[in-house]
C-alpha cells in the first residue's frame, strides 16, 4: 500500500511524490485505493495546525486559516476543477460546448461565484462545529470527500473523446481499489463519529451517485475537473451533515 499512497499524496497534494519513475495508467487507478487515506493524512495535518494555533488565536481566525491551508495543501487543484465545472455547466448549452468551456484556463463569473459560495460554506460550517468535534470533522471531511471521487470515477466513463490525467484514473480504477477506499472511508466515519459517521458515509455515497447520474446525462461522463468539483462540494456537505447531527 506504500506506493499507491505515495502516488495518491503526490497527486492530491503539493507534496512531491518520492517515487521517481514513469507511472503507468494502471498505477494511477490503483492509487485511488489510497485516496481515503490520503484525505485522512490531509486531515491530520489540519488537526496539527489547529492544535498549534488554537491557543494563541481566536477560533474564527483559526478556522479561516484551516480552510486556507486545505486549499494550499491541495494546490487549489480541486477548487480549479470546481470553477471550471460550473463555468462549463452554466455557459455550455451542449455537451461539446460545456466540455470546451471547462477546458479553457480562464475562469468566468459563475466559476468565481461557485468558489466563493463553497469556500464560505465550508468556513461557516467549520466555525459552527464545537471544539470537541473539531478535530474529528477535520479528518472525516477530507477522507470521505476523497473517497467520493473514487466512487464517482468507478461508476463513470470519461466524458472527453481525448485523454488527460483524469482519464488515467477514471478508466483504470478497479473494483478492488474502490473496495479498499470504501472500507477505509467506512472505518474512518464510524471510528470518528459512531453510527452518525456511518450515516454520513451513506449519505455522501448517495449524493455522489446522484452527481454521477447527472453528469452522465449532461456530459456523458466525468472528467478530472468534475471529480475535483465533487470533492469540493462533498467537503462542504460533510461539514453540513456533522453540524446537522450535533
Amino acid at each position: 500500500m506504500v506506493k499507491p499512497l505515495m502516488i495518491a499524496l503526490g497527486f492530491l497534494t503539493i507534496f512531491p511524490c518520492p517515487i521517481k519513475m514513469e507511472l503507468k495508467p494502471t498505477e494511477m487507478g490503483r492509487s485511488m485505493s489510497c485516496f481515503t487515506l490520503a484525505g485522512a493524512v490531509i486531515g491530520g495535518i489540519l488537526v496539527g495546525i489547529d492544535v498549534m494555533l488554537s491557543t494563541i488565536l481566536p477560533r474564527s481566525v483559526v478556522d479561516f486559516i484551516l480552510i486556507a491551508t486545505l486549499a494550499i495543501i491541495t494546490g487549489g487543484l480541486h477548487l480549479d476543477g470546481l470553477a471550471d465545472t460550473f463555468d462549463g455547466l452554466y455557459g455550455g448549452r451542449t455537451r461539446e460546448e460545456a466540455l470546451a468551456i471547462m477546458k479553457d484556463s480562464r475562469v468566468g463569473a459563475i466559476g468565481v461565484v461557485s468558489l466563493v459560495f463553497v469556500i464560505m460554506l465550508k468556513y461557516i460550517t467549520l466555525l459552527s462545529i464545537p471544539a470537541g468535534l473539531k478535530h474529528t470533522a477535520l479528518v472525516v471531511m477530507p477522507a470521505l470527500s476523497r473517497w467520493s471521487m473514487v466512487l464517482a470515477a468507478y461508476l463513470s466513463g470519461y466524458a472527453r473523446p481525448t485523454g488527460g490525467t483524469g482519464r488515467d484514473f477514471i478508466e483504470t480504477v478497479s473494483r478492488i481499489s474502490l473496495f479498499i477506499a470504501t472500507a477505509f472511508a467506512l472505518i474512518v466515519g464510524i471510528a470518528a463519529l459512531g453510527w452518525k459517521g456511518g450515516l454520513i458515509f451513506l449519505l455522501i455515497g448517495g449524493i455522489t451517485i446522484i452527481w454521477v447520474i447527472y453528469f452522465h446525462r449532461r456530459l456523458g461522463g466525468v472528467t478530472g475537473d468534475i471529480l475535483g468539483s465533487i470533492n469540493e462540494v462533498n467537503e462542504a456537505i460533510v461539514l453540513m451533515l456533522i453540524v446537522g447531527m450535533l
